[in-house]
């Protein structure tokens, strides 16, 4: 196997986890926090409890530096990234971006998770319904799927999708999809946090129309952070439905607040509407960018292999792999189960020997990223086989 990253770059890589005490696989919940990002949030707190220095301008740039390496994790542009407090904030916004009408419809399958349901059933209020797309449980939504439910319901003038699946891991076809919802004239709408940080995402190129994340996850930023990315046309159409003083651009100036009105700032931006999570930004910044430097292919070559040899060590005969194993569809999750036995009591069985898994749905699942080593996942496959 030709791992992606030199003995010493796997070195460095660990050496920002160091209270890692156990074998950690389950990124697809949380992502633990690296030393980088402790660090900025260790000297912001100590610079609120001194108080005796201007911290603005660095929150400011610190702000930019999150817009620009999000906008690599995506595929995007820097004008076209806002930061939000969480994945649901961006989707919140976007569909209200969309200026949906009484008698619209916005289209969602049947095994996404609750951000995106929950908020594609409140617009119900504003007489928009949801139109729910029965898929298979470790499947996802499929172009020609998409085309026939679209076919059937003109109304549908949004299709909001998980790029990976929480439950399954199954890598929806956003391209294909984009295509065939812009052919019906709707908008696709993309929940990237499964999968943002784990391969690249070319939002512009495959005409993704609006992209919404989180970033605790398998970016390994604090919680309560996130982005979303508009594309410029959308940007561009129409005005966006949230606006507060800090929707424009002070320049880090806030010594005059009573001048005339500035102009807004366009799409996502606007919607940071107000004081911003100053340790969380600082945070995120740092995250953001080293996980864009240190490459999405490389990472995505890593957690292939790191998956590959899940597949090759595991007997199949004692386990079920649920999870889809094409390379074009399959994504840094794999869920699996037991053929004797219960997820439940397996996940509390590797919890005993040192490893951190987690159970969605009744399956296991195995979520691993670039900070895991080879010899934990063979560990992992020591562990299932002792179990049954």
């Amino acid at each position: 196997m030709n791992w992606p990253f030199t003995p010493a770059e796997r070195e460095q890589i660990r050496s920002e986890f160091p209270l890692l005490s156990r074998v950690y696989l389950n990124y697809a919940s949380v992502g633990p926090l690296p030393v980088r990002a402790r660090r900025k949030l260790d000297s912001i707190n100590d610079t609120f409890q001194r108080l005796d220095k201007n911290f603005d301008p660095e929150t400011d740039s610190a702000a930019a530096r999150c817009r620009a390496a999000c906008a690599r994790l995506v595929g995007g542009d820097m004008e076209g990234v806002g930061l939000f407090p969480n994945t649901s904030a961006g989707l919140n916004w976007a569909l209200s971006h969309l200026n949906l009408r009484s008698g619209d419809a916005v289209l969602v399958s049947d095994q996404e998770f609750p951000a995106i349901r929950y908020a594609c059933w409140h617009l119900r209020h504003v007489g928009v319904s949801t139109i729910t797309v029965a898929v298979p449980p470790f499947g996802g939504l499929t172009p020609d799927e998409l085309e026939t439910h679209l076919s059937r319901h003109p109304e549908v003038k949004v299709v909001a999708t998980s790029w990976v699946s929480f439950r399954s891991g199954y890598r929806c076809d956003l391209e294909a999809l984009a295509n065939v919802s812009h052919r019906h004239g709707a908008h696709l709408i993309v929940d990237a946090m499964q999968g943002v940080g784990t391969r690249p995402l070319e939002a512009l190129a495959w005409n993704v129309d609006i992209v919404c994340a989180g970033v605790q996850k398998w970016l390994c930023c604090p919680v309560g952070m996130g982005f979303a990315w508009c594309t410029n046309s959308l940007r561009e159409a129409r005005p966006s439905p949230w606006g507060g003083w800090m929707s424009v651009d002070w320049n880090a100036e806030y010594s005059d607040l009573l001048g005339p009105p500035r102009p807004m700032n366009r799409g996502p931006r606007t919607a940071e509407v107000g004081t911003a999570n100053f340790q969380g930004v600082r945070a995120m910044a740092e995250c953001t960018e080293w996980i864009a430097d240190l490459g999405l292919d490389r990472i995505e070559r890593h957690g292939a292999l790191l998956l590959d040899v899940l597949a090759q060590g595991l007997d199949e005969d004692r386990f079920e792999w649920l999870s889809d194993r094409d390379s074009a569809r399959r994504s840094s999750i794999v869920c699996l189960r037991p053929r004797q036995g219960d997820a439940g009591e397996m996940r509390r069985f590797l919890a005993s020997r040192g490893l951190v898994t987690g159970v969605r749905e009744g399956a296991l699942r195995v979520s691993p990223h670039f900070p895991t080593e080879r010899s934990e996942i063979e560990q992992l496959v020591h562990s299932l086989h002792e179990f049954v």
